[in-house]
């Protein structure tokens, strides 16, 4: 199992479990999309897991103002969990 973390807007960040496509989104006690403010909330939530990899996407505003959905690979890359 794969953890994908995706930097949001706002210093915010959202997690991920899963393989490839398909991914679990981290949810609250009432089923929002959980955020987390840094990378060491999120391993602190996840102590007791191990991930086999564990990616970070950053997305930024400017992408959505010129019509970019997403850009390939661009802004993603492998973190080291263990450190």
């Amino acid at each position: 199992m794969n953890l994908y973390i995706e930097s949001i807007e706002g210093g915010s960040y959202l997690a991920a479990t899963g393989l490839g496509a398909s991914r679990t989104l981290v949810r609250d006690k009432t089923s929002r999309p959980k955020t987390f403010h840094c990378l060491n909330e999120i391993k602190d939530h996840f102590n007791s897991k191990e991930f086999e990899h564990v990616w970070l996407r950053q997305t930024t505003p400017y992408e959505e103002m010129v019509g970019q959905s997403q850009i390939p690979d661009a802004l993603e890359l492998e973190i080291d969990w263990h450190r």
